[in-house]
């Protein structure tokens, strides 16, 4: 491993552990809670949690195409239609995730009518404002390495 990229997969690793986190405690307690409370809290929430699980596919699968990215770098693939590929993984699943999360809004919008509680309208908002933003970064990388590989290519014809 390099020592270039050990800083990028300890970010890609500290990513994860929160999502693992929230996944196995937050968010069944988060279902218990609700379910003990009452039938609209219950009602609301449910299919926030169901969405937030959902959209954890998708962020996994993204984190280890970003694994894969960096060891395509460590080994000097780095400028290859492998990265590109992993780059259009990571896209697809931004925009997944993004999808999940704007089906999950009119429910986020619901319970922050019902609780008095406009704040957690703008939680969902985030989530659906930094995925569109990885998507985006990614589409940006993808278009900009496939163009290099491209004009090397090209380049290496010329010879």
């Amino acid at each position: 491993m390099k020592r270039e990229t050990v800083f990028l997969r300890l970010a890609v690793f500290v990513l994860a552990v929160p999502i693992v986190a929230a996944c196995l405690l937050l968010l069944p307690y988060i279902w218990r809670e609700a379910v003990e409370s009452g039938s609209w809290i219950e009602d609301s929430i449910r299919p926030i949690v169901i969405g937030m699980y959902v959209s954890a596919i998708p962020f996994f699968i993204a984190l280890f195409q970003a694994f894969m990215l960096l060891r395509l770098i460590d080994r000097d693939e780095g400028f290859s239609y492998r990265a590109v590929q992993s780059l259009r993984t990571i896209k697809y699943c931004a925009l997944a995730i993004t999808a999940v999360y704007i089906g999950t809004l009119p429910f986020f919008y619901w319970f922050a009518e019902r609780d008095d509680a406009p704040g957690f309208l703008l939680i969902g908002l985030v989530f659906v404002f930094a995925a569109s933003v990885v998507a985006v970064f990614a589409e940006l990388l993808q278009k900009l390495l496939k163009r290099a590989i491209d004009m090397k290519q090209e380049n290496d014809l010329t010879v």
